[in-house]
């Protein structure tokens, strides 16, 4: 099983509310940046993109999707904001064995991949920068130590700044 964590591409403060905050014309054009450097073969075993309920994660998860030409569900769930405990998806994680996308923001990504390859959240080990995405690959099931399982990075692909 792979995991795909996605961080929201850059997004404007001009926003009546942090829920409602668009993404520029930079960070949209990172997201397509970014899709320009992936296969969307590499992304066939996966049912649906998941993000926040947060307009930025929603806009990014859209253009991902349309960017790489993927036909599948685009699903809102709740849980994945920044504030939010990352170590309560763990059912969400062992509730499937298909590969998965989450498309959200920091410090709950950076706090997950952490828990996912070290087991511990408070690792300092991913810089987590917007328009990231990273692919992790389950190794083993959960245990007594490790109740997410043993994770390894398989990849991981940084937002450069994209000039104007």
């Amino acid at each position: 099983m792979r995991l795909y964590l996605l961080r929201h591409a850059e997004a404007s403060y001009d926003a009546p509310s942090d829920s409602e905050r668009e993404l520029t014309p930079k960070g949209e054009k990172s997201i397509e940046k970014l899709c320009g450097l992936l296969k969307p073969k590499e992304f066939g075993d996966l049912l649906a993109v998941h993000h926040s309920t947060l307009l930025r994660a929603k806009q990014t998860a859209q253009l991902f999707r349309e960017g790489l030409g993927l036909s599948i569900p685009q699903i809102e769930i709740a849980g994945l904001a920044p504030e939010n405990d990352p170590l309560a998806l763990l059912s969400f994680l062992h509730g499937s064995d298909k590969d998965l996308m989450i498309v959200g923001h920091n410090p709950h990504l950076s706090i997950l991949t952490a828990w996912l390859l070290t087991g511990n959240p408070s690792a300092d080990c991913i810089d987590f920068k917007k328009s990231g995405l990273l692919c992790l690959e389950r190794g083993s099931g959960p245990s007594f130590r490790r109740p997410a399982g043993v994770w390894v990075l398989s990849w991981f692909l940084t937002n450069n700044p994209v000039s104007n």
